[in-house]
């Protein structure tokens, strides 16, 4: 029997649907048809997703009388770039798309993101459609509205808030990623039991083993309880002014890390980096007295058993603490030379701490293993 949980994301005339499900053939042609103003729809793709899931939802879609143009850029981080974007728009403008037409996002972030960005800036913005087909991006980056592309001094430097007019996200899709790429995308999932959901953590801990395994029922109930805590904090604060900050949460360290490693050749994925910056975001409220260090063990007790990076040795690279400071000096929720970072007073209790210092960073890491 085919399961489904839909959620409902408030913002009064830009509210959507999020539809987890298990199959995407039941869902798809009835969500895009009730959208679309003309038969045709315009899919962006990458090459890993060209020769796994497209086929698939070409046939949906052509099966519907839908006519679908597709765009395949080349898969990975660095086609989150200014030229790629605008490769993407003149692609999309010699196939004569229309502001009345719609894009669909067909991939991971790296395509919600760059997907959602062309779709605010064509033609002063145009419907797009997210079809996540990772885990990270299933409870993460497709909802929400957050569209970006990357500069070398930072990830998500330039972008947009515009939001999609659906989301479909099939967890059967799942089972077509390398399991590194599976693992990863759990960061973000344990990530919403972290800062405010203590009874998610526990149920995490019990089905670790099964939703590493791909159990059906358990991960449409890990990514429609993520989905559900993500929509109650993007209605509350769509554009980041106050409490969605709270996602960040691992995101600052993460974020460093993750463009210091992969600039100079070490390679990690964005749910790994996150996740080792929840377990520094924990260890820096212990630090500080905010956490006590029973909940700082279960978090990076979790983290680790899920296969995520715990710890600085896992990192099997040397990184320099002054280095990721640099990176900091970048980030979008700095004020005043000083930086902000989502702490925990405990286990679901995350809050925004304001005003942190940089040598108070600098030397938290260097007492973890940084140079």
């Amino acid at each position: 029997m085919k399961k489904y949980k839909d959620i409902n994301i408030d913002l009064k005339d830009r509210s959507y649907k999020i539809s987890v499900n298990d199959n995407i053939e039941d869902v798809l042609f009835s969500v895009v048809s009730k959208i679309i103003s003309r038969p045709k729809v315009f899919i962006v793709t990458d090459e890993n997703v060209a020769g796994f899931i497209l086929p698939a939802i070409r046939k949906i879609l052509d099966d519907g009388g839908i006519e679908t143009y597709v765009v395949i850029i080349p898969s990975g981080e660095k086609s989150k770039s200014f030229s790629q974007l605008e490769s993407l728009i003149k692609e999309l403008l010699n196939l004569k798309i229309e502001r009345q037409d719609t894009l669909i996002a067909l991939g991971g972030g790296v395509i919600g993101d760059i997907v959602g960005f062309t779709a605010s800036l064509i033609f002063r913005g145009i419907d797009f459609i997210q079809v996540p087909t990772t885990l990270l991006s299933q409870v993460d980056s497709s909802v929400g509205g957050k569209t970006a592309i990357n500069m070398s001094e930072g990830k998500n430097l330039v972008g947009s808030f515009y939001q999609p007019k659906a989301v479909i996200a099939d967890v059967s899709l799942l089972s077509t990623l390398p399991n590194k790429e599976i693992i990863s995308g759990f960061a973000e999932v344990i990530k919403y039991a972290v800062l405010g959901n203590k009874s998610f953590f526990e149920w995490l801990e019990i089905n670790q083993k099964e939703l590493l395994d791909l159990n059906t029922d358990l991960l449409i109930e890990a990514v429609s309880t993520s989905c559900k805590m993500k929509a109650q904090i993007v209605e509350e604060d769509e554009q980041e002014k106050g409490t969605r900050a709270l996602l960040n949460l691992g995101h600052t360290f993460g974020h460093a890390i993750e463009n210091k490693m992969n600039n100079s050749g070490s390679n990690i994925l964005h749910g790994e980096a996150v996740g080792f910056g929840m377990c520094l975001s924990a260890q820096f409220s212990n630090k500080l007295d905010f956490c006590s260090g029973n909940d700082v063990e279960k978090i990076i007790k979790i983290i680790k058993d899920f296969g995520i990076p715990s710890n600085y040795s896992d990192l099997n690279t040397d990184l320099k603490a002054n280095e990721i400071i640099d990176i900091f000096a970048k980030d979008k929720k700095r004020k005043d030379d000083k930086n902000t970072l989502i702490l925990l007073n405990g286990i679901g209790k995350a809050f925004i701490q304001e005003e942190v210092k940089d040598t108070d960073i600098n030397d938290f890491l260097i007492s973890v293993g940084f140079k």
